[in-house]
């Protein structure tokens, strides 16, 4: 072969070497790193700041600032979100449904008016078996995350005027069987409550004694708790207004306030 015809056939060996190692750097496959040019624009979906999904919950449907909740208080098969937390006085903090709750929260009788940081706002769950059991039950969430039971009992269907002596225990050991068959384990809070007549410190001892003889009857009675505390809160925490629109008193409003309330903090 000529020199002339050599420096041809390597002339024409090189242009085919760039050409297919060109090809192989943009096709994208492995070995190659593709161009910006041809890089597709990603389509993954951006991590919600807050929020992880529970259930069907997905964090990027909740609210804004919203938390997974733990309970299908609506029935709509997936846990309703929470909005903020709402302090009840004794280091129950309690996560608040978001929204409006106008169609599944407590509402009270006769008319009865509720403050607008009232515990009864929480929804109550249509699955607890409340035979026996002269109270109301709520459900909810502490800040920290725990499931939080509660039944509110009218201190007048338990204890006579001015008095810290239970009447008929009926309730009571009804509520034991309740715990123990369905919140065993739990910490449990009593709350002693009484209206805003009288004297401040005279409600706050009478709230006291109240909440400490109920603590006692389930310590007595076989009440399986992880543990059993009880304060009083005087009329410091109210459920509903006491007084009418016109200011005069209003005794369903007082009525409704005098009360003990038994919270559980279930296990985690």
């Amino acid at each position: 072969m000529t020199r002339t015809g050599m420096v041809t056939l390597l002339v024409t060996a090189t242009v085919g070497t760039l050409l297919v190692g060109g090809c192989a750097g943009t096709s994208g496959s492995a070995g190659g790193t593709p161009s910006p040019q041809a890089r597709p624009a990603s389509t993954a979906t951006p991590r919600p700041a807050t929020g992880t999904p529970t259930g069907d919950q997905s964090s990027s449907t909740l609210p804004p600032g919203a938390t997974p909740g733990l309970h299908d208080v609506t029935g709509d098969g997936t846990p309703d979100p929470t909005c903020g937390t709402r302090d009840h006085g004794a280091g129950l903090v309690l996560r608040l449904p978001c929204g409006d709750v106008s169609g599944y929260a407590h509402t009270p009788e006769d008319g009865t008016r509720l403050v607008p940081d009232s515990l009864y706002r929480q929804p109550g769950p249509d699955d607890v078996d409340l035979t026996g059991i002269s109270a109301e039950n709520l459900a909810a969430t502490d800040e920290a995350g725990r499931e939080v039971f509660v039944l509110v009992f009218n201190s007048d269907a338990l204890f006579e005027t001015g008095s810290s002596v239970i009447g008929s225990t009926d309730t009571m050991d009804a509520t034991i069987r309740l715990i123990n068959t369905r919140y065993a384990g739990g910490d449990i809070q009593i709350r002693g409550h009484t209206d805003a007549t009288g004297t401040a410190g005279a409600n706050q001892a009478l709230s006291e004694r109240r909440a400490a003889v109920v603590r006692q009857y389930l310590l007595d009675h076989g009440v399986r708790a992880a543990s059993v505390t009880s304060v009083g809160l005087g009329s410091s925490r109210p459920l509903a207004e006491e007084t009418n629109p016109d200011g005069s008193p209003d005794p369903e409003g007082q009525r409704f306030d005098r009360r003990v309330e038994l919270v559980v903090r279930l296990p985690r």
